[in-house]
């Protein structure tokens, strides 16, 4: 028998806590969203179903950016740096170990 920490489900139509907003913050760093002038309110009004949706496409983004760097011949311990997706994507410049990308 599995036990559950929480039985009922997930409410997601609930606004998040301060701990999920924070992890929300946090998920924004990875696809370049804390350069909005958004960012201190980023994930305040958002549901948990919202939120949910927005860290896992911040990982996904934040994946393929990477992985895009290595098809274009960034070396593995290159750093990705994203830009907040009102931007375009750039490549990698000659001789840096820095890749900017964004979706």
């Amino acid at each position: 028998m599995k036990l559950s920490l929480r039985p009922w489900g997930a409410k997601e139509d609930s606004k998040l806590s301060e701990f999920q907003v924070e992890l929300i913050q946090l998920a924004s760093q990875l696809v370049g969203d804390h350069l909005l002038n958004s960012y201190p309110d980023i994930g305040k009004n958002m549901t948990v179903s919202e939120g949910n949706k927005y860290a896992e496409d911040a990982v996904q983004k934040f994946l393929e950016a990477g992985m895009a760097a290595l098809e274009a011949g960034a070396d593995e311990n290159t750093i990705v740096t994203m830009r907040p997706s009102l931007t375009t994507r750039t490549s990698p410049s000659e001789g840096t170990n820095k890749y900017i990308g964004s979706y």
